[in-house]
């Protein structure tokens, strides 16, 4: 979540400030933008968060990774590239089909929180083989 916020609320100041890209009604007013930019990145890392959290923990349970958590650095960078990505979708969504904007938002909504899932979830399943192998290698000790 500080990787989407962080990032999220440095892509609202670029946006509002540099490129002026905002709602036709905030020209000119560049700080209610920066404003109403930055509400938009709260909700949008909440979304995202709690999704990911919701599916990565269904799925820790239904394959038994209980004891496997994400690697810090994984979440980090996922976090800081998924609102990276959503500028670019949304914007490019913008000027291609100005109608579907909206749903296409939410189609990356959808399939940003899906793909993180499966990210954590692999992440967990490789954690969990290296430590079976691990402990493979260690085998048993004999004593004597």
């Amino acid at each position: 979540m500080i990787g989407i916020l962080g990032a999220a609320i440095l892509l609202s100041a670029l946006s509002a400030y540099e490129f002026h890209d905002v709602d036709q009604n905030q020209i000119g007013h560049w700080n209610e933008a920066f404003a109403g930019l930055c509400i938009e990145a709260v909700a949008f890392a909440l979304i995202i968060s709690t999704g990911v959290t919701i599916l990565t923990l269904i799925g820790r349970h239904l394959f038994q990774l209980s004891g496997y958590s994400p690697h810090w650095k994984l979440a980090f960078f996922l976090g800081v590239g998924v609102p990276l990505l959503q500028y670019l979708w949304d914007f490019a969504s913008r000027v291609a089909a100005p109608k579907f904007a909206g749903a296409s938002l939410s189609a990356f909504l959808v399939a940003a929180i899906v793909l993180c899932s499966i990210l954590f979830l692999r992440d967990a399943f490789r954690q969990r083989q290296l430590c079976q192998a691990g402990n493979l290698m260690n085998g048993p000790k004999l004593l004597g």
